[in-house]
């Protein structure tokens, strides 16, 4: 038996919250397909992110740490970042990992892209895999502060366990890339 497809709620009204370069935050009066209100429900805009998973020549993982401060510690994510406005998401991906790690990566793959939290984020995340062809030097944001390693994926199995790779966008990203190399 065929349901049919679930209605979207109506936004009656949209208000900026606030709006700055981190933060894009609107609350919206909704109403679901039910005729049930709900006010305010908070929308929070960002633009899509590029995230990396580069293998070595021996499969060895890139990870990169650095100081979070939602989570107040430092943790191991993969090379990513934002996608600049205008900028195809291949080519943000590269530029993150050259930017965070100083490699050039080749045999470059899409490995999919997933919304980031459908419930009150917009964006989306891109997964790309790769192999290291060449390291440079770095480029770091003024505000960023890096360290970079290659892991192991039994090394990388035991962060993740620890929480030391405790951020779940990326923990998937690493399992979907790695099902597709």
């Amino acid at each position: 038996m065929t349901k049919s497809p679930l209605a979207p709620w109506t936004v009656n009204s949209s208000t900026t919250v606030i709006k700055n370069r981190w933060i894009d935050l609107r609350a919206e009066d909704c109403t679901t397909p039910a005729g049930v209100s709900i006010s305010p429900y908070y929308v929070l805009r960002y633009p899509d992110w590029a995230h990396t998973v580069c293998l070595d020549s021996v499969d060895r993982i890139c990870v990169i740490s650095q100081y979070r401060h939602g989570a107040a510690r430092t943790m191991m994510e993969l090379p990513g970042g934002v996608i600049e406005a205008g900028e195809d998401p291949l080519d943000a991906a590269k530029r993150e990992l050259r930017e965070e790690t100083g490699i050039r990566g080749t045999q470059w793959r899409a490995c999919g892209t997933y919304r980031t939290n459908p419930a009150t984020h917009t964006n989306s995340v891109h997964v790309f895999a790769c192999r290291v062809d060449s390291v440079e030097s770095t480029a770091f944001d003024a505000a960023e502060d890096i360290r970079q390693q290659f892991l192991t994926l039994s090394e990388l199995r035991a962060a993740i366990d620890s929480g030391d790779f405790g951020h779940l966008l990326h923990v998937g990203a690493v399992c979907r890339a790695l099902n597709l190399i």
